[in-house]
C-alpha cells in the first residue's frame, strides 16, 4: 500500500481539522447552540463508538464545539458538507451544500499518486482521451484512501432540480478520478450520493491514525468544475424552477393533490412482509461483487424500511455480511455498512427497482402476475413469449448456440493471438460465416479480461503495457466508429452499449400509475439517469396492462389492403 499520507506531507501543509471546517462552514452558517434562528440551519454527523455497531447522530452548530468532542473520542465519525433542517440526514431536508466531495481508494502504488498529481496540476493540458480533474480545495487522507474536496465559495441551494445537476457533475468527476491511471480500481468505480458522509477530519481512521487534512488550492464555483467534463455532464441549472407548478398539478394529478396537498397525508409507499428483505439477503448472497457491495447493503437498508424490520435487526444482519462481502474483493468494513445504513428512513421507501438493479448490479424480475397464481401468470407468460416470436418469424430458442461459437472463437483467438480467420476456420470446423461473424467481438471478449487487475498483474511489464495500449486502441476505434466520446466508447467495450443507450432502453418501460408519481420516484430516476417516465391515471393504468396482456395472446386482425 502507498504511503499517501507521507506523499501528502511531502507536498502540502497541513490544516488543523478545526480550521478545515470552519473554511468549509464560516462564521454563521449554522445556529448558535441552544438557539433557534429562522433561515438557519445546522449540520449532522453520525459516530459509532468503537466496539458498538449503534449510530447515534450528533448536531453541529455555529461553534463547532461537537466536531471537537468528536475528534476527542475513539468513534468512527461521518459528516457530509452540507447543512440540514431538522435532526434527520435524510436528502429531503438537505438545505446548502458547502463543498463536493469525492472518495478515491485504490491509489495502491506511486505511479497512482503520480497520475493523480499529474491530473490536478495540469488539468486540460493532459493528454488525448486521458481527462484531468479540477485543483482541489484541500485533500484529505482517510486511512486507506483519499477524499478529494472542491469547496464552494458560496454554498448552493439544494432543491431538487440543482441536486440533480449536481450528482450529474459528480458522478462524471468520479468516473475521471477512478478510470484514468490514478487508482487500480479502474474498473470498479464506486460511484456514491451527493448526500454521502464522509470521515470526519481528526477523528479516528480504519488503521488506527487519524484522518488529516491538507490545503491543495482555492475555493471553487461551479461554472469552474464544469469546465474540466464534457458538456453533457456539467451542472448548467442554478436558478429553482419546478417543473410542474402546483395549480398544474392540481389538474393534472386530483387524486395526488387531495391526499398529499390538501390532506396532508404521507405519500404512498409499498410495505412489504418480511419475506421479501430475507429474499434481498439471498439475492446479494448469489451476486454481489466489488463496486457494488455498497449499494447491496443501501438496498438492504430500504428494503428493511419497507418491511417494517427494525434498525437493531438490520444493523445484526448488514454488519453480519461483512465477512461474506471481504470474500468479493478488497476490504469492506464497517465503516462502510454505517455508510449505507443511512438508507433507513422514509426517503428512500419508494427506491425505483430499476434504480436497484443498475446500482447494485443484481438483476430483478419485475413481479406482474397482477394477482394469479404463478403456474397461471408463466402459462401466460410463455404465451406471450411465443406469439411475440411468432411475430417476428423466430423462435424463442434461437441464438441459444450463440454463446457457444462465440466462445470457440474467442478460445482459439486467446490461444493464437497472431492466428488468421484463415487458421481459425480450418482448425475449429466452424464456417466462414460463422468466424467473420464472431471475430471482432471475440477479440474484444478476450481483451476485457485485462480490465481486470489480477489478470493484468500476471503479465510482465511490457505485455501489461502492450495490452494496455491495445485497450485504448480499441476504445479509440469504438469511439471513431461510432462518433462517441471516450468514456462512452469504454461503455460500449465494456458492456456493448452505452449507458445512454441502456437508459433509453429502460424509459421504454418507465409506465406507472398516478399514485406512484412522487419525489422519490422522480429522485431514483433522475439519479439512475432517467429523464423520461410515462404517468397515467390508476384506473387507466390497470387497463393498460391488461390490454398489453389481451394484445398478446390475442392479436389483433389486420385488414388485407
Amino acid at each position: 500500500m502507498y504511503d499517501i499520507l507521507g506523499a501528502l506531507k511531502a507536498l502540502f501543509e497541513e490544516v488543523h481539522y478545526m480550521d478545515f471546517y470552519r473554511d468549509i462552514f464560516p462564521e454563521g452558517s449554522f445556529e448558535e447552540r441552544g438557539e433557534y434562528e429562522d433561515g438557519k440551519y445546522n449540520g449532522i454527523a453520525i459516530a459509532i463508538e468503537k466496539g458498538s455497531k449503534r449510530a447515534k447522530r450528533m448536531t453541529i452548530t455555529d461553534d463547532l464545539d461537537t466536531i471537537a468532542d468528536m475528534v476527542g473520542s475513539h468513534d468512527f465519525c461521518l459528516m457530509s458538507p452540507i447543512s440540514y433542517a431538522g435532526k434527520s440526514r435524510k436528502s429531503s431536508n438537505a438545505r446548502f451544500m458547502y463543498a463536493l466531495a469525492i472518495d478515491l481508494d485504490g491509489m495502491t502504488e506511486r505511479k497512482h499518486w503520480d497520475f493523480f498529481m499529474e491530473q490536478i496540476n495540469r488539468g486540460h493540458e493532459m493528454l488525448q482521451f486521458v481527462w484531468g480533474l479540477p485543483r482541489p480545495t484541500y485533500l484529505v487522507s482517510s486511512g486507506s484512501g483519499i477524499h478529494i474536496y472542491y469547496v464552494f465559495k458560496q454554498p448552493i441551494p439544494m432543491f431538487k432540480n440543482i441536486v440533480e445537476e449536481l450528482e450529474k457533475l459528480k458522478r462524471r468527476l468520479t468516473w475521471q478520478a477512478w478510470t484514468q491511471g490514478a487508482s487500480s480500481l479502474h474498473d470498479k468505480v464506486q460511484y456514491e450520493s451527493l448526500f454521502q458522509g464522509f470521515r470526519v477530519v481528526g477523528t479516528i481512521t480504519k488503521d488506527g491514525g487519524r484522518c488529516r487534512a491538507f490545503s491543495v488550492g482555492e475555493k471553487v464555483t461551479v461554472e469552474y468544475l464544469n469546465k474540466f467534463v464534457p458538456e453533457d455532464h456539467r451542472a448548467v441549472s442554478f436558478v429553482y424552477k419546478s417543473d410542474l407548478r402546483l395549480e398544474d398539478a392540481k389538474k393534472k394529478y386530483p387524486e395526488w393533490y387531495q391526499r398529499r396537498i390538501v390532506e396532508k397525508r404521507p405519500r404512498n409507499t409499498w410495505t412489504c412482509k418480511k419475506a421479501v428483505y430475507d429474499w434481498w439477503i439471498r439475492k446479494l448472497k448469489e451476486g454481489a461483487e466489488q463496486g457494488h457491495r455498497y449499494w447491496c447493503i443501501m438496498t438492504l437498508a430500504t428494503y428493511a424500511q419497507k418491511c417494517g424490520v427494525p434498525r437493531e435487526t438490520l444493523e445484526e444482519d448488514a454488519y453480519g455480511l461483512i465477512p461474506f462481502m471481504n470474500t468479493k474483493g478488497d476490504e469492506f468494513t464497517e465503516d462502510d455498512v454505517m455508510h449505507a445504513l443511512e438508507a433507513y428512513t422514509d426517503s428512500y421507501a419508494t427506491y425505483p427497482i430499476d434504480t436497484i438493479v443498475w446500482r447494485t448490479g443484481i438483476q430483478i424480475e419485475k413481479n406482474r402476475r397482477n394477482g394469479q397464481k404463478q403456474s397461471d401468470h408463466l402459462e401466460e407468460a410463455r404465451a406471450i413469449r411465443d406469439i411475440r416470436m411468432r411475430r417476428q418469424g423466430r423462435k424463442w430458442t434461437d441464438g441459444n448456440g450463440r454463446p457457444d461459437k462465440l466462445s470457440v472463437v474467442a478460445e482459439w483467438r486467446s490461444e493464437h493471438s497472431e492466428g488468421t480467420k484463415a487458421e481459425c476456420i480450418r482448425e475449429t470446423g466452424l464456417s466462414k460465416k460463422t468466424v467473420y461473424r464472431w471475430w471482432e467481438e471475440a477479440g474484444l471478449m478476450n481483451l476485457r479480461e485485462y480490465t481486470n487487475k489480477e489478470k493484468m498483474v500476471q503479465l510482465s511489464g511490457d505485455e501489461s503495457q502492450r495490452k494496455a495500449a491495445e485497450i485504448v486502441a480499441a476504445v479509440t476505434a469504438i469511439a471513431k466508429e461510432r462518433g462517441l466520446s471516450e468514456e462512452e466508447a469504454y461503455e460500449v467495450f465494456l458492456h456493448g452499449k452505452t449507458r445512454k443507450e441502456q437508459v433509453q432502453e429502460q424509459e421504454k418501460h418507465m409506465v406507472f400509475a398516478e399514485s406512484e408519481v412522487d419525489a422519490g420516484l422522480l429522485v431514483g430516476c433522475a439519479a439512475n439517469g432517467i429523464r423520461r417516465i410515462n404517468v397515467m391515471p390508476d384506473d387507466e393504468y390497470m387497463n393498460y396492462l391488461a390490454t398489453d396482456c389481451v394484445n398478446a395472446l390475442f392479436p389483433p386482425k389486420t385488414e388485407n389492403k
